[in-house]
């Protein structure tokens, strides 16, 4: 009987392992420095010139993109795709595949709702006296981070560490497309989609560069790929 993709031996991908610690240090630093930049910026509570721009730039585009952007935020940026990165797997035996999702995703959220408290920076139509498309309802009142952009770049970039190299700009894709989808919707402003990849990057990065010790103890070290059955 021939094997099912997800049961095949696992085509090797990424960089030489050892390139990875340069490259997730530089990551972690960028995320870190984009996060405090952003952060500073939002907790200031006023637009300025680019961000206003930006903002109106995509926000004003035609009411034709609305279901699709709803789609995207939802289908690559919410509970859905959380469910399916996590459970699929589990499905399939690929235990530390569903744990590292979690993981990422979980931090992720954590960061996000402590910048939330830090901030405090309300939604866009708000700051912009309602001068807004708003094209989605948020139930929470603050707008940095985005909550959507954190986790779609946590789970976009777990997904890069298991895509052939072809196939990585699916990743860099899927986080653009709801970067955009966030703005065009009228609920996040450009900075909290920087601040929502930053959290997803840095948590990411934070996890590649755990010590060996910790990682194994955790679950989340690199030496059994994976895709591999099991922990």
């Amino acid at each position: 009987m021939k094997a099912s993709p997800i049961d095949s031996k696992p085509v090797k991908t990424g960089a030489d392992k050892s390139n990875y610690p340069s490259i997730y240090i530089v990551g972690l630093v960028i995320g870190v420095l984009l996060f405090a930049v952003s952060l500073a910026i939002a907790h200031t509570h006023q637009l300025n010139g680019w961000q206003t721009r930006l903002f109106y730039d995509l926000n004003n585009l035609s009411d034709t993109f609305t279901k699709p952007a709803l789609w995207v935020t939802e289908g690559l940026g919410a509970v859905y795709p959380i469910a399916f990165c996590i459970f699929v797997p589990l499905l399939y035996g690929r235990y530390r595949l569903a744990w590292r999702f979690f993981v990422a995703v979980g931090g992720a959220g954590i960061l996000m709702e402590a910048a939330k408290l830090i901030a405090k920076e309300p939604r866009p139509i708000v700051l912009l006296n309602g001068h807004v498309h708003q094209r989605a309802v948020e139930l929470g009142l603050t707008s940095f981070p985005s909550g959507h952009m954190a986790v779609a770049t946590a789970m976009a970039l777990t997904v890069w560490l298991i895509l052939p190299r072809a196939w990585r700009l699916l990743s860099i894709l899927w986080i653009v497309l709801v970067g955009l989808s966030r703005i065009y919707l009228g609920v996040h402003l450009p900075i909290d989609v920087v601040g929502g990849f930053a959290i997803g990057l840095t948590v990411i990065c934070l996890i590649r560069l755990l010590p060996l010790r910790v990682a194994k103890r955790l679950h989340l070290d690199n030496e059994t790929a994976l895709l591999d059955r099991g922990w």
